[in-house]
């Protein structure tokens, strides 16, 4: 099954025509490129470090259609997606910490924090912080403004690393379990109702004798 850049793109056209909306339709199209030339799991990782360290959007944006077009190799691409999300969570760690001086602060009220909600938020860090990191990355919480703020309240590197870790390779493990299973009932029942293809194979970097990610 294949289909063009433009088709994988539309399956997950995001809604809304604002700026923001239609920048974040022409990144994902540049990622379905990326990997319809053979780089699946590389594009995979490549949108996962994006979207945790800086890109606002859909957390699955690629691994999902990928998957669905390959669901042999769900769980590489998931393993793909870890990767990529944790660099891109450790960097996020990192403007909060202070490696940008005062930008984490900003950053944070810019994303919908008030100053208020700031100081609170640091005394919940200072007691259960690698709990928030966790609850973060499997649930609507933003897990880049967590990480941010993780950083900028002092949450010990260590406790946020095995947080992100866990978090993510179960939220992607589940995930991938989930297409493994379920992906070709998926892609005939998406077809049917949208009237559209997922992304073929070559769009998933996969083929029978094998292609690189």
């Amino acid at each position: 099954m294949s289909s063009r850049p433009d088709q994988a793109g539309d399956a997950v056209r995001p809604a809304g025509s604002g700026r923001v909306a239609r920048a974040l339709y022409s990144l994902l199209r540049i990622f379905y490129r990326w990997a319809e030339s053979g780089w699946g799991g590389s594009a995979v990782a490549g949108w996962g470090f994006l979207q945790a360290a800086l890109v606002p959007g859909p957390t699955d944006a690629v691994l999902v259609p990928l998957g669905l077009s390959d669901p042999r190799r769900a769980y590489r691409l998931a393993a793909f997606a870890v990767l990529g999300s944790v660099l891109g969570g450790v960097v996020a760690y990192a403007v909060g910490s202070g490696a940008l001086g005062n930008f984490a602060p900003w950053l944070l009220e810019t994303m919908g924090m008030t100053p208020a909600a700031i100081e609170v938020s640091r005394g919940v860090f200072e007691s259960r912080g690698w709990l928030l990191v966790l609850a973060s990355t499997v649930s609507p919480l933003s897990a880049k403004m967590v990480s941010i703020a993780a950083g900028a309240f002092g949450l010990p590197f260590w406790q946020f690393l095995l947080a992100i870790v866990a978090g993510r390779t179960v939220r992607n493990v589940v995930l991938a379990a989930i297409l493994r299973r379920a992906g070709p009932a998926l892609q005939r029942r998406l077809g049917r109702s949208l009237n559209f293809s997922v992304p073929g194979a070559a769009v998933a970097g996969t083929s029978p004798s094998g292609a690189q990610t």
